[in-house]
């Protein structure tokens, strides 16, 4: 190994557990210190009734598709909306060791433009916002970037395998601060509070903005066209969608397995299908199907991860797969079959578990092998129950009709 590895090499290590023992310190700093101070500040201007600030964390690359609805709504009627983008805000130096110290800095231009706005909206855990109470008058709004209650999150996953340690949680407080929880139903309530420790009074079943276009038709027809026009090899066959979520025991740590037989189902479907493979975003980059399977199989599977928004996808699904995504609550309004991959069901369901028991309340059938996938395909063919899909909507879907953004702004602002 020559001198400039081994020299990097003792950086790389340094600066990581430097990050280790000033990343604790640096959370107690600005939960407490920093962060309090620069609210007090910039809170002192009076409220502007036509400014929000819509905040999101670093696990978006760009802004959440809820937000985004949000702020066309709000721009088109005269709205001074504010992005914040939590990664673009901690990225302030190349150099990793200073840029961790710099990190103790930061958070102005957040609370500055917070300090008097009329609305936060947040669509994830935000962690500057649960430092400060908002004054009288201010909104803090969460959205959610999924709908309905599936797996657990918040404080229901205290001291889980998934969830943070409940000391944490007592020695800085998170979702704390929230005015109103935009949810999909009633029926899901409890779980928000639950996951939120929050009072059921800040629950308001608005819906989701997300979910508008769903009730578009031009919209709806649109992804079928748009995934043909993308992949002119589908033809006259039906496109099924493999959407599944990440596993581990957290974000950091996520994967996924590809437990799909291609090769079965290229025999037994091809024909008459074809597989498009969407990967949740924390795993897309490390699932890849081999190229010789893409090469072997090059008009059957088609990889959209990267390339086909999660919307169009369903839109142009004539069926999906996937095992524990909330996706499938979206997918409902559009009352098309779903089947369950759940090989590692006890597992999962060990480190997340969920607010309804699984086999009782997923809208399609449970399988837990390539086999049950294409029994199940096929006998969909003709069995398809589109009541167990309209009932499963009705309950967890209630409140999203097409006009969730519009409601969800008439009553926060």
């Amino acid at each position: 190994m020559d001198i400039k590895a081994i020299l990097r090499n003792y950086y790389n290590k340094f600066t990581r557990d430097f990050a280790n023992w000033l990343s604790p310190r640096r959370q107690n700093y600005l939960y407490r210190k920093r962060w309090p101070r620069l609210y007090k500040k910039y809170s002192k201007k009076p409220i502007d009734p036509k400014k929000v600030v819509l905040a999101y964390s670093h696990l978006y690359k760009k802004m959440p598709d809820n937000l985004s609805c949000i702020k066309e709504y709000l721009e088109v009627r005269g709205y001074e909306c504010v992005v914040i983008d939590f990664a673009e805000q901690t990225r302030i130096c190349r150099i990793g060791i200073i840029n961790e110290i710099l990190k103790c800095f930061w958070g102005k231009k957040f609370f500055k433009a917070y300090g008097n706005a009329k609305a936060l909206f947040l669509t994830d855990y935000y962690f500057p916002a649960y430092a400060c109470k908002p004054r009288e008058g201010q909104s803090v709004v969460q959205l959610w970037h999924g709908c309905g209650a599936f797996k657990k999150w918040g404080y229901s996953t205290a001291d889980k395998k998934w969830g943070a340690s409940k000391e944490q949680l007592d020695k800085f407080p998170i979702h704390n601060t929230y005015t109103h929880v935009c949810v999909s139903s009633p029926d899901v309530g409890f779980a928000y509070a639950e996951a939120f420790g929050c009072s059921e009074d800040v629950i308001h079943p608005l819906g989701a903005p997300r979910t508008d276009v769903y009730f578009d038709p031009v919209f709806v027809s649109s992804g079928k066209s748009k995934l043909h026009e993308m992949f002119p090899q589908i033809g006259n066959r039906k496109i099924i969608l493999y959407a599944p979520t990440f596993r581990g025991d957290s974000i950091a740590k996520s994967y996924i397995k590809n437990m799909l037989k291609i090769d079965e189902m290229y025999e037994a479907l091809s024909k008459d299908y074809v597989l498009l493979i969407k990967q949740h975003p924390l795993t897309a980059k490390a699932f890849k199907l081999g190229r010789e399977q893409l090469e072997k199989y090059s008009d059957f599977v088609f990889d959209i991860s990267k390339t086909v928004e999660i919307d169009t996808a369903l839109c142009g699904a004539d069926l999906v797969i996937t095992d524990y995504s909330s996706l499938i609550f979206e997918y409902a309004i559009l009352e098309r079959p779903m089947i369950f991959f759940a090989y590692d069901l006890e597992s999962y369901e060990n480190a997340r578990s969920f607010y309804f028991e699984y086999e009782g309340f997923v809208p399609g059938e449970i399988v837990t092998d390539t086999d049950g996938i294409i029994n199940e395909i096929k006998r969909l063919e003709t069995e398809f129950d589109v009541e167990t899909v309209r009932s499963f909507k009705n309950r967890f879907m209630s409140a999203c009709n097409g006009d969730s953004t519009e409601k969800i702004i008439e009553t926060v602002l």
